[in-house]
């Protein structure tokens, strides 16, 4: 019986692959300035977690993230209209690829996606095994699954994620003082670096800084164009530190140590 069809057959993941971790922590970089991912790098050393980053720009912390074990590097492709990273799908993935070469895995920024730019990836670049694009916030039991291109010889697992920071800050009844939420399969957090040096508990802040920069970008924001908006009480920040504090020291995987288990489980 062959991998696809044992996840069709309504295995959980929980019960696909018993012997991995199903709880990954993520990071979009999304233009942020330099000394914002310095910090989430900070909080994922001091509780020693693995995590994965899904790079945007040049950066100078990119040879530090590439360099590190506990760290993934991955691409984070923006395909909408008026992108910096190019004009049409196939030339923003080369700008991606060109920061890193090697990478994995990618997650698609705002989500944006299609068929036919998956089937570009697999068959332009197929060292990209894992997607992170589809979010199903709180869904319990969500599994890894498989998109096949060139008559199956072509291969990008799916991971779904549950929890991402912009999305929850404005999600009713949302508390951040609350535990990390618990539930079956898969738990795949998504950080952006900018929200976390914020604190966010709200969007508003973060609006604002953006309206006040223009015409600067994101990226050359320094400290003191943050700090009449950081958020001195319960946010993105003091979350993350527990969700670190729950998944750190051999807890959590990167994403791309997630598709190996998947696909080792379902290929044995």
């Amino acid at each position: 019986m062959d991998g696809r069809r044992k996840v069709w057959r309504g295995s959980k993941a929980d019960e696909l692959i018993p012997e991995c971790n199903h709880t990954a922590i993520t990071f979009d970089i999304d233009w942020a300035p330099d000394w914002c991912i310095e910090k989430c790098i900070s909080l994922c050393r001091k509780h020693d977690a693995k995590a994965t980053f899904f790079v945007t720009h040049p950066t100078c912390l990119l040879n530090e993230l590439l360099s590190d074990p506990l760290f993934e590097v991955g691409i984070h492709p923006n395909f909408l209209s008026g992108s910096s990273q190019g004009s049409d799908p196939l030339s923003v993935l080369e700008f991606c690829m060109n920061l890193v070469p090697d990478a994995a895995s990618m997650r698609t920024h705002s989500l944006h996606q299609s068929t036919e730019i998956f089937r570009l990836i697999a068959e332009t670049f197929p060292s990209i095994s894992t997607d992170v694009s589809l979010l199903l916030p709180l869904h319990a039991h969500l599994m890894p699954t498989d998109l096949y291109f060139a008559g199956g010889h072509n291969r990008i697992t799916r991971l779904p994620y549950f929890w991402e920071d912009d999305v929850f800050a404005e999600w009713p009844g949302w508390e951040w003082d609350q535990p990390p939420p618990e539930c079956p399969g898969l738990k795949i957090f998504d950080f952006h670096p900018v929200y976390v040096a914020l604190n966010i508990k709200d969007m508003d802040g973060y609006r604002t800084i953006k309206e006040r920069l223009y015409p600067r970008k994101l990226h050359e924001a320094d400290y003191e164009d943050f700090f009449p908006f950081l958020n001195g009480s319960e946010g993105a920040c003091t979350f993350l530190e527990r969700v670190l504090g729950k998944y750190g020291r051999g807890c959590s995987s990167t994403v791309s140590e997630m598709t190996q288990c998947y696909r080792g489980a379902i290929n044995a």
